[in-house]
């Protein structure tokens, strides 16, 4: 049983040498405190070995360490260190190397030299018991890493500002009703003809006082919304000017009756994207509206049903791209500044 390295561990609290007689030296050597750049680290002193074939002659410190322990005389410390080095020879050429525990590794070279690697914790030092390494960052690596985490909070805040004006496609077209401000012109014109027509069955004295009322009612509401489009200026207007005006609007009522040969989508599977010009009307007035459409240009709108949704839209695209470069010629024209882009449904 090889006890070298007991006894060479012991000796090294103390010595900075311990011969090995007929093997070699090992030395201590200090190694000061350094910092580890990739691992942002400082790594505490430490006494390490070195070994030295060379140093062969007994210097009588490892057979004085054998007499103590052992409680042997010289001679026979001597002869003990003797045979513990042949056997260490021995491991050495059968094995190539020996492992001195907390001490290092010797082994032998092709030329068969001696190496010796050291342990890479060092040898035990009481002064330097219990230091340890500890981390610490460079501050420009640490501000480095706060203006990183700066920009990717940014980066995220302008994606989701990006993705919250995009528009909803997929929306649910029961819950969302669009209404052109023109159609409700138009019906509260015909509510107030409506009210006209109550009110000129009434008694005489009745009626004038609320044909008044109705006068008023005309020039803020009716005639007032219809001079934006005949650009003429409302004034006060009698029982003839009413029936003028019923006898306008029956006629533009019989003009939007008249059956329009336009072609109905109902609930067809269509993929792609189209441009709504009017949502959530009757049929009756999209095929009006429709026809109207054909005449400045637009050839290819057209009726679309679906959900019982009646809509006029315009063509069919087959990316967003294609649609809203469409959509914003469309709203160059008076009275489409409201259209929108919509996403055919994949299945109905």
């Amino acid at each position: 049983m090889i006890e070298l390295e007991r006894h060479i561990e012991i000796l090294l609290l103390n010595n900075d040498c311990v011969i090995v007689p007929d093997l070699g030296g090992f030395m201590t050597h200090h190694v000061d405190a350094s910092y580890d750049e990739e691992d942002n680290s400082f790594l505490p002193p430490l006494r390490t070995l070195g070994f030295n074939p060379q140093l062969k002659i007994n210097d009588s410190l490892l057979a004085q360490s054998y007499v103590e322990a052992y409680d042997i005389s010289y001679p026979e410390a001597l002869q003990r260190i003797e045979d513990e080095v042949n056997e260490l020879k021995m491991r050495l050429q059968n094995k190539g190397s020996y492992e001195l525990n907390d001490i290092g590794t010797l082994a032998l070279n092709e030329d068969g030299n001696y190496i010796f690697t050291p342990c890479e914790a060092g040898i035990l030092t009481p002064t330097l018991y219990g230091l340890g390494a500890y981390e610490m960052r460079r501050l420009e690596e640490q501000k480095r890493e706060a203006v990183k985490a700066q920009q990717e909070e940014q980066a995220d805040i302008d994606t989701a500002k990006i993705i919250g004006m995009e528009p909803i496609e997929d929306e649910d077209e029961d819950d969302v009703v669009r209404i052109k401000f023109s159609w409700i012109r138009n019906t509260v014109a015909i509510a107030a003809v409506l009210l006209a027509i109550v009110l000129l069955a009434l008694p005489t004295g009745k009626t004038e006082m609320m044909t008044r009322t109705i006068s008023n009612l005309n020039n803020t509401i009716l005639f007032g919304m219809m001079s934006k489009d005949t650009n003429t200026s409302p004034i006060d207007y009698k029982k003839q000017d009413i029936q003028k005006t019923m006898t306008k609007v029956d006629t533009i009522l019989k003009k939007d009756s008249v059956k329009v040969a336009t072609t109905v989508r109902k609930d067809s599977a269509r993929q792609g994207y189209c441009i709504v010009l009017a949502s959530m009307v009757t049929k009756k007035n999209a095929h009006a509206f429709v026809e109207e459409l054909q005449k400045k240009g637009y050839e290819q709108s057209e009726v679309y049903v679906h959900k019982d949704i009646t809509r006029v839209i315009y063509g069919n695209f087959k990316t967003q791209g294609d649609a809203y470069n469409a959509l914003k010629k469309i709203h160059r024209e008076k009275g489409l500044e409201e259209a929108w882009v919509y996403k055919f449904s994949e299945k109905i």
